[in-house]
């Protein structure tokens, strides 16, 4: 399987885990190219197959592609013979940050001297593309205040505090340890670190706990290259003797007697701060501030998105518990990489860009510059807590399995919810307690379980393709339309031979699938801007107006469209009365809104530009004032990033608010809007 190229692994995976046809215009669709180019892959997967003997796809129109079960077992075995080998796929190309994500670990574990000539071979590229890619490393290593340095004799060097430096390897390379073992290392480095790979596991077996993905093989190839390291570690403000005490210290001192006392601390600290489960409480000083924080932020997500989340007190301990570990891994460096990060940026993108300006309200407070990997676990809490809209339960039991981190498992249940409203219980579990001897209807995994019978394999983030999938095989095995796919089958019994049933109840499945599920559901997010805001929802204010006059007059037109009643209006009065500071999304913008229970009748907004400054009771000033009134937690989001990108402009402010009408307003910011999506 690692012969085929990236492309062609994803979508030869997607078909071998669907439970039926695949459309080749989904296929398409899934992977972002053209239908000519999902039929060329499809091709050069047919020749993989051939190549070991396999028979080819099955394809039929109208239907798509798939796969026999006697086909799937055999990509199977050969998928767990190359593992087993440690083969990768020799045409592997990289992306440009990638390749900068390569060079800077190389130079943190490098064993001997890295010049431009090495950097060429790790990556294949040329002299003028590593140059390029140098100056990019040294402006990512300025970010966390480290330097790139270059000398004849030492050859690339990084520079700073060590443990920022070793932060930044323990943030990018997990995603390259599958390329690390099988194309950099030498044999003798690789039984090396498999050696204390294997020992780790020992450890976390006896700690009874979970690391995140990728977290041991990145800490067995860090530690592999300790003994050629010369700095110095200090740990400020730590009570030293804490740690120490701590279990996993002396599993660290037991298995590494010859390691230097600092590192035994500092790789205690990585086995405490990396579990998916908290860090334990007698390990981290009680801080009221985390829950504080957690709060804050929390509060700000709300009054941003105007999702108002009925478990608020669940999400808030959720959030503390994730500053109290992730806080406590900040402070001594330990870095965890977000590998599922691309996923939610695409497959969330709403809710990341929410989050993410949400996170600036507590950004002074936590005194940290908190990577985009962050943001991206504190958006799948944010996400996870969302309450689908209109579940209706009937008996169905799914059993979750996701060791890719607390907030993609829930996040993961947060959609199968979604997806399978009639589920009674869905539950997640550590990967360590999975038995084969369940009672669960369906299992969803984000790892391979070789003799799970009802296995739905998905990526962290689901794609389209795992959503269908999920779909189509949920349908199959819940109990309504079982029985009536068994009633239909042994109708059918009487009149076809009894080799041939088996078949045709397997094709009856897959038809029911079919015909009923054709497409992903759509996230809904709603449309933008562009598609609410009319001119007629504009107001143009010259007049010096108060606080309470100027949000009346912006929300006139949204009473005129029969879109909110008096009492929404009333709401928002009185909670600036009593709230004051929060409409504000920058300076100089207000964004006025409230609880949709409090009179909204249907999603819009209305916009107000105003000449004068409108002073607001906290003493902060506005000339742009949006209205906005939301029906559930999620259609309204597309708007709300508009707004913010819109008027992350800081002159777009001013420029809006000097028009003197509503045409003028409507037709700059519309200028301003990328195509709707």
């Amino acid at each position: 399987m690692y012969t085929l190229d990236k492309r062609c692994q994803e979508i030869l995976r997607s078909i071998v885990y669907a439970n039926g046809y695949i459309k080749v215009q989904d296929i398409a669709l899934q992977m972002g190219v053209s239908k000519r180019s999902a039929y060329y892959d499809i091709n050069k997967i047919d020749e993989w197959l051939i190549s070991r003997k396999i028979p080819v796809l099955e394809q039929k129109r109208g239907k798509g592609v798939r796969l026999n079960e006697d086909q799937k077992e055999s990509i199977r075995k050969v998928v767990r013979e190359y593992i087993s080998a440690e083969r990768i796929d020799p045409y592997q190309v990289f992306t440009p940050e990638e390749r900068y994500h390569i060079e800077i670990c190389s130079i943190i574990i490098g064993r001997h001297e890295l010049y431009i000539e090495d950097f060429m071979e790790i990556c294949d590229v040329s002299r003028n593309t590593i140059i390029n890619d140098l100056k990019n490393v040294m402006m990512i290593l300025q970010g966390y205040d480290l330097n790139l340095k270059y000398s004849i004799k030492s050859g690339y060097t990084i520079t700073g505090d060590v443990i920022r430096k070793r932060a930044v390897f323990f943030l990018y390379f997990p995603a390259l340890w599958t390329y690390y073992t099988h194309s950099i290392f030498t044999n003798r480095e690789k039984e090396e670190i498999h050696a204390i790979l294997k020992e780790l596991k020992t450890m976390e077996h006896a700690l009874h706990a979970e690391y995140v993905s990728g977290t041991l093989p990145t800490l067995a190839t860090f530690i592999s290259t300790i003994g050629q390291r010369k700095e110095t570690l200090s740990f400020p403000d730590m009570d030293e003797q804490e740690i120490v005490e701590t279990q996993e210290y002396a599993l660290v001192d037991t298995t590494f007697p010859a390691m230097e006392p600092d590192e035994k601390i500092y790789i205690s600290l990585h086995l405490l701060g990396s579990r998916l489960q908290a860090v334990p409480v007698h390990v981290m000083k009680e801080d009221k501030q985390h829950r504080l924080l957690a709060t804050k932020l929390v509060r700000e997500f709300e009054q941003l998105s105007s999702i108002y989340y009925d478990d608020v007190d669940e999400l808030i301990d959720a959030i503390t518990a994730h500053f109290m570990t992730s806080m406590y891994r900040y402070r001594y460096g330990i870095q965890l990489g977000n590998p599922l990060l691309e996923n939610i940026k695409n497959e969330y993108s709403e809710l990341f860009e929410l989050t993410k300006n949400a996170y600036r309200c507590i950004q002074n407070d936590i005194g940290i510059m908190i990577s985009d990997a962050e943001i991206g676990y504190l958006t799948l809490h944010f996400g996870a807590f969302i309450t689908p809209n209109n579940i209706e339960k009937r008996p169905y039991r799914i059993l979750i399995i996701c060791p890719n981190g607390i907030g993609a498992g829930k996040m993961l249940k947060t959609e199968v919810a979604t997806l399978v409203p009639q589920a009674t219980e869905i539950i997640n579990i550590p990967l360590g307690q999975y038995q084969k001897d369940h009672t669960y209807d369906v299992v969803i995994s984000t790892v391979f379980l070789e003799e799970e019978k009802n296995l739905i394999l998905v990526h962290p983030i689901l794609t389209d393709q795992d959503r269908i999938t999920i779909l189509r095989k949920c349908m199959q095995t819940q109990p309504h339309d079982r029985m009536q796919i068994d009633e239909i089958t042994k109708i059918a019994q009487r009149y076809i031979p009894a080799e041939r049933i088996d078949d045709f109840h397997t094709e009856l499945q897959d038809y029911f699938a079919s015909t009923r599920i054709h497409k992903a559901p759509v996230k809904n997010y709603g449309m933008g801007l562009r598609y609410y805001l009319r001119p007629d929802h504009i107001v143009t204010v010259s007049e010096r107006l108060s606080w309470d006059e100027a949000i009346i007059k912006t929300c006139q037109p949204l009473l005129m469209a029969d879109s909110i009643t008096q009492d929404y209006i009333d709401a928002i009065l009185y909670d600036q009365r009593s709230n004051g500071l929060y409409m504000f999304l920058t300076e100089g913008l207000v964004l006025a809104h409230t609880a949709s229970e409090n009179g909204v009748k249907h999603l819009d907004v209305s916009l107000a530009a105003c000449n004068q400054p409108i002073s607001f009771l906290n003493g902060r000033q506005a000339k742009i004032i949006i209205s906005l009134c939301a029906e559930d937690q999620t259609k309204h989001i597309r708007i709300l990033n508009d707004i913010l990108e819109l008027f992350s402009k800081k002159k777009n402010i001013e420029i809006i608010s000097q028009f003197t009408k509503p045409l003028e307003v409507y037709e700059y910011i519309m200028s301003q809007l990328g195509e709707e999506k």
